[in-house]
């Protein structure tokens, strides 16, 4: 798979930190981090410094067990991301929060979402209280010292909004009125005609965010609604070429989308003798071939986008191999700072630490005996000096050494 790079990388937008409490299967406060450790490994593909002495990873990787909490982690982060665009028609709808329900007392309390992160530069602050019925406060600020450009209170289930920004009386009063008690103040201001380049620089940059991406069909989805284009053209010669260099006969395709529904066709070379291309339906192709495509038109759209993308289980049906190449190319994208969390279960990826990925890229999500899911690093660990060439970080995991495994007897 080839990458590709944008010219406007210089401009760094990137997450630092997420911190997720009382959802899902995270009761405890939990914070998810992508600041990187002082290794200089891969550091001109794989550390971006998007301000002053703050070096912010591209990729990481969560492992764990079945039912551990890896989905629930990526649901609290697209929640947050979509919950920020989200517009109700009724105070009475719901706001989609689920909170940790294996508790008396937790299933009734607010749940708690923090996201530090850098646009063109500028470090923001986004702090978010929400039920199941309205938002209990809402804050934003900006840089080290934590300007409040904004903060919302609940009163008498009224959000009163408070403003620390040049903007009129009315302006501030026609986005309150707009801001019903279980939206977002960044969905309310898209609603009115106003601009304020603090909530304009946060909303560009999470509205450029990818899709969220899980089962096979969301995935080929994708890639199939991308390539119809035409102005896709380039992307699809690309797409075509990664395919002959991962060995798939594929010679051309067309793709068309009605009401959801994939329409395709695939057009496969064969030598017997002589060269023919023969037409296929697209329901003939594997479930490999599908998935191939949409990784690498994701891929593309990715680096392209400047963006950020969570994703479940991206291995699913494809050799790893395929994968691995995946991962490969995503990192070793040159001038760029898009960023990529994904669960899975290859624990093939961590003989690849110190040769293609960091050691602080992999991360571990272990479910205790309570239901409740733990976050955390492998940088937590205090010994990892002991592995090397003969006891690698791969084993140490095999072993149940980091947690995060099946607890499975043979």
């Amino acid at each position: 798979m080839a990458t590709t790079t944008n010219a406007e990388w210089n401009v760094k937008t990137m997450i630092q930190e997420i911190s997720i409490k009382n959802f899902l299967s995270f009761k405890d406060k939990m914070t998810f981090s992508f600041v990187a450790d002082p290794s200089n490994f891969r550091e001109e593909t794989q550390v971006v410094e998007v301000a002053k002495g703050v070096r912010l990873l591209r990729f990481a990787a969560l492992y764990g067990a079945n039912a551990s909490g890896k989905s629930n982690f990526l649901k609290a982060v697209y929640f947050i991301t979509e919950f920020l665009f989200r517009v109700v028609n009724s105070k009475d709808e719901k706001t989609g929060v689920i909170p940790f329900l294996l508790d008396d007392n937790t299933r009734n309390e607010n749940s708690e979402f923090d996201i530090v992160f850098y646009v063109n530069d500028k470090r923001f602050h986004y702090y978010l209280v929400v039920n199941t019925e309205k938002v209990v406060a809402e804050k934003l600020t900006l840089g080290n010292a934590e300007k409040e450009v904004f903060a919302r209170v609940l009163d008498n289930n009224n959000s009163k909004i408070r403003f620390n920004v040049e903007l009129s009386q009315i302006a501030k009063e026609t986005i309150e009125i707009n801001c019903l008690p279980n939206m977002s103040v960044f969905a309310a201001y898209r609603r009115v005609n106003v601009t304020i380049p603090e909530l304009q620089m946060v909303v560009d940059y999470f509205g450029n965010f990818m899709p969220n991406i899980t089962t096979n069909k969301d995935v080929y989805l994708y890639a199939a609604n991308v390539l119809k284009e035409s102005a896709n053209a380039n992307l699809k010669q690309t797409v075509l070429s990664d395919l002959h260099q991962a060995d798939f006969n594929i010679n051309d395709f067309s793709f068309t989308v009605e009401n959801g529904e994939i329409k395709d066709k695939y057009y496969i070379k064969i030598n017997n003798g002589e060269a023919k291309t023969y037409i296929m339906p697209g329901f003939l192709q594997s479930n490999g071939t599908h998935r191939y495509i949409g990784l690498d038109v994701i891929l593309h759209q990715l680096l392209e986008k400047q963006s950020f993308l969570i994703a479940d289980e991206l291995e699913n049906a494809i050799h790893p191999d395929l994968f691995e190449k995946f991962v490969y190319d995503f990192l070793t994208a040159k001038n760029n700072h898009s960023q990529l969390i994904l669960t899975t279960h290859y624990s093939g990826l961590m003989e690849t630490v110190n040769n293609m990925i960091r050691l602080d890229s992999i991360h571990f999500v272990e479910k205790h005996d309570d239901g409740l899911s733990e976050l955390y690093s492998i940088t937590d660990f205090d010994d990892l000096e002991k592995y090397n060439k003969d006891f690698t970080i791969y084993k140490g995991y095999r072993e149940g050494r980091f947690g995060a495994v099946a607890d499975i007897a043979y």
